[in-house]
């Protein structure tokens, strides 16, 4: 038999690879959260804490050898959101928790760790930027202009916001277990990862903002911070990928790239311009702790590595998808504002 474990198959991320791995797999193992919406057949649910040792080995344990992929959604969604303690847990103890486990019961197992670009902090705010009157750019002459950045841009001298300390832990630890310990892991350090039934970061937000018809909060940077988008479903491919010929202790970034990137203000304007409905908006001067004025994801490693891959949904296609979703919630359940999609 062959087995799948994805940790936080209530996430996004992990309930996308949920979907997929289940039509790949014998069997799909979620650890975490019980998914609220439902699951394929071959989908067997573990709501075990990851900071919990004795917990996540025994299920390891059980299914032992027959596990072949372990997807674990350790990256926290963007925004300095003050998470207390046991979330710093979660991602860091949890993390070694689970690859000591997979070490001890399933050795031979590809391990894909979903970390995230906010490892770097504010380090891009030190890129030669220019402001243009809808976006901040990168120096044309710069080497990552065209791309993006690519992984040899710096973790150290850098303020986080601090959910994305614990990820960075867990990303060097996850590191640490391939290069030292003979692991097949590989860690995705992904950019603004959406989905239609997204609801946490910009687009999601900004989306049910305009749906729901109240004004949605852009935090500072003249609202021309830019970002690129990577839908779930893609980032899901790159684990796929990475499954089917693991290169240990690779370090990979994921993202669109500058075909899928826009600032606050262009994405407001192409959703304006996509569904005819005005976007209400605030404006907060004081931007998010460390929050960075421009990011492009350059994949180029990844893709040289694996030339079959490639993202597939552009930046309209997933605002129109969100639309779409968003538009067909109950205003009931919109008005709470947490009541439906998934983090």
């Amino acid at each position: 038999m062959d087995i799948a474990v994805v940790t936080g198959p209530a996430s996004l991320v992990g309930g996308e690879a949920v979907r997929v791995f289940a039509t790949r797999f014998d069997l799909v193992v979620g650890l975490g959260d019980r998914p609220r919406r439902q699951q394929p057949p071959n989908f067997r649910s573990h709501p075990v804490d990851l900071r919990d040792l004795a917990a996540v080995t025994g299920v390891l344990r059980d299914y032992g050898s027959d596990v072949r992929l372990v997807v674990h959604t350790a990256a926290h969604p963007g925004g300095d959101r003050g998470e207390e303690l046991p979330s710093f847990e979660t991602a860091a103890l949890g993390t070694v928790n689970l690859l000591e486990a997979v070490r001890q019961h399933a050795p031979d197992a590809v391990f894909a760790l979903e970390s995230t670009v906010e490892v770097y902090g504010d380090v891009p705010n030190a890129l030669p930027l220019v402001e243009t009157p809808t976006r901040w750019e990168l120096d044309p002459g710069h080497p990552w202009h065209e791309h993006g950045v690519d992984e040899s841009m710096g973790l150290d001298r850098a303020d986080r916001a601090f959910p994305a300390v614990p990820v960075l832990a867990a990303d060097l630890t996850a590191q640490d277990h391939a290069r030292r310990l003979g692991m097949n892991v590989g860690v995705f350090r992904a950019g603004t990862v959406v989905g239609a039934e997204g609801r946490l970061g910009l687009l999601p937000t900004l989306v049910r903002d305009a749906v729901r018809g109240v004004p949605f909060t852009i935090r500072g940077h003249g609202g021309k911070q830019v970002r690129d988008v990577l839908d779930a479903a893609d980032l899901v491919e790159m684990f796929w990928h990475f499954y089917r010929n693991p290169r240990p202790g690779a370090v990979y970034h994921a993202g669109g790239g500058r075909d899928r990137a826009g600032s606050v203000l262009e994405i407001i304007a192409e959703y304006e311009h996509l569904t005819g409905r005005e976007v209400r908006f605030d404006y907060d001067p004081e931007p998010g702790y460390a929050d960075v004025r421009w990011w492009l994801t350059d994949t180029g490693r990844f893709r040289r590595d694996y030339p079959l891959w490639r993202p597939t949904r552009g930046l309209t296609d997933l605002l129109a998808a969100a639309h779409r979703y968003w538009s067909g919630v109950p205003k009931v359940v919109l008005d709470r504002g947490i009541g439906a999609g998934v983090e």
